[in-house]
Order: C-alpha cells, then structure tokens, then sequence
C-alpha cells in the first residue's frame, strides 16, 4: 500500500495508553494500513521492549513514535483534531459515525491530523474533547460499543484506507492554522472572558468547553488567525487599563449620557 503525501499527514494520537502491549498492537495495526505517524501522550508505564511483542514487523513504528508529556505538546503541530469515543454526554458534542466522517475527508484539502484515542479505561475525559473538531463513533451492537484501543484504531485506519490517496493529494493545499496557536487564541479569548466578567461565579460548568469547540468550528486560516489575536489581546490589553478605550464615532472621549 503506497504511502503518499495526503496519508502521511494523519497521526495516531494516544493519550495516557496504560498496556505497552496494546501500543505493540497500534503500532501493528498502522503498519498493516501503510501509517506510520504515532504519538504517546503521558503514558504511566511504557515499555518499548514488551511493546515490540506484540508490534510482530511494526517495530520501526515504535522506534519512530513521539513520546509528549502533554496533551497540547502533541496537538500543537495539527491542523484538525479528531476524537475517537462511543460516550454521549448532555454537554458533548454530537458523535459523528466513521463512515460518514471518512466520507467527508474525499473533498477536503489534506491537513495534518491527530485520530486521538483515549486511555483503554476511561476513554477520552472532558479535558481531552475541548481540542476536537469531530468526535466519532465506530458503529457497534448498542449492548456492547466499546472496543479494544488496537481494535478501534485498526477499524478508523481501515475505513481511512479506503479513500483513493493519490486524489486526495491532487486538492489544493490549505494553509489552516494549527492547533498550538489556536491554544494561544483559547488564552485570550479565556482572559477576555474572565476580565470582562463574561466569565466568572455562576458561569455555567460547559460554557468555556462550548467556546474552544466554536474556536475550532470556524477553522481560520494562518492569515485570519493573526487578526483573530490581535483583536483579544487589544481587548485584554484595554479591559487591563493598559492601552485607552477609544469611543465610538459621535461619542465623546468622556463615554455617552
């Protein structure tokens, strides 16, 4: 299966992975689909040497994996961010089936891409979600949906390999912002938020989660995203007293009656 350029900007994310075994299996489950790109995220107890007997010939994927200390250290070169997990939640945003969700990818510019799995016995947590664009649902019987994390990410890469690559790689590139300046966007929209007192005692617990997800749903681009963090960190900087609130046209400098 010939990698090209389009199919080497997906990442396999996974986050805290508790059993080297099952990073063997992930890793065993890329090298059969033709991926390569595997990122650990805090992993308790990582082992590359148990990791490598169940990884069978994938152990150059092992040897190539980074190993990050945080979540946003992992996330902050990607341009879209995609959430593996069967869990609804009032406060969640709505799932979106793999079929439908790989569907989607035949007509979008290929940018770099985190499939972000969560530890085998929470899944991804609340703190984890607010980075993704999209949370997908493998489909599965309703009395049992969970799957093993080597089984959920041979399924996601499975459906993935379907798409025909090479014209995928023909669409025009995009020069989407990546996720480490949208974190820097995150701050001052937070800080805003908290000075003007749009944040504060009472705020209702989902809100600032809905805000990172709007964030991520207008998808600026590397030109709009610096306009984006001029404007918050001018408002801070006004809401601070450290620049003057400039009035209105027709207002006089002192504010109106």
């Amino acid at each position: 299966m010939p990698a090209t350029e389009a199919r080497s900007r997906l990442h396999v994310v996974l986050v805290e992975p508790g059993d080297s075994l099952n990073v063997g299996s992930v890793a065993r489950a890329m090298s059969n689909l033709g991926f390569a790109n595997l990122h650990l995220v805090a992993p308790p107890r990582y082992d590359s040497e148990r990791a490598a007997t169940t990884a069978c010939w994938a152990t150059d994927v092992l040897e190539q994996a980074q190993v990050h200390e945080t979540l946003a250290e992992a996330l902050a070169p990607m341009q879209e961010v995609v959430g593996f997990t069967a869990r609804h939640g009032r406060h969640r945003p709505s799932h979106v089936l793999l079929p439908d969700w790989v569907a989607g990818l035949r007509e979008r510019p290929p940018v770099e891409t985190a499939l972000m799995f969560g530890p085998e016995d929470t899944g991804l947590r609340a703190e984890h979600l607010s980075a993704c664009r999209w949370l997908v649902r493998i489909p599965s019987a309703g009395a049992n949906p969970s799957f093993n994390l080597a089984q959920a990410v041979l399924l996601a890469l499975s459906e993935v390999s379907r798409l025909d690559w090479h014209r995928i790689d023909e669409l025009p590139a995009t020069d989407r912002a990546r996720e480490g300046d949208l974190q820097q966007l995150e701050r001052l929209v937070e800080e805003a938020a908290i000075r003007s007192g749009f944040y504060g005692k009472g705020t209702p617990e989902p809100l600032p989660d809905l805000m990172k997800r709007l964030l991520r749903r207008i998808e600026p681009d590397t030109r709009e995203l610096p306009v984006l963090l001029g404007l918050f960190d001018r408002i801070n900087r006004t809401l601070s007293g450290r620049s003057p609130v400039q009035p209105l046209p027709g207002e006089e400098e002192g504010g109106t009656e």
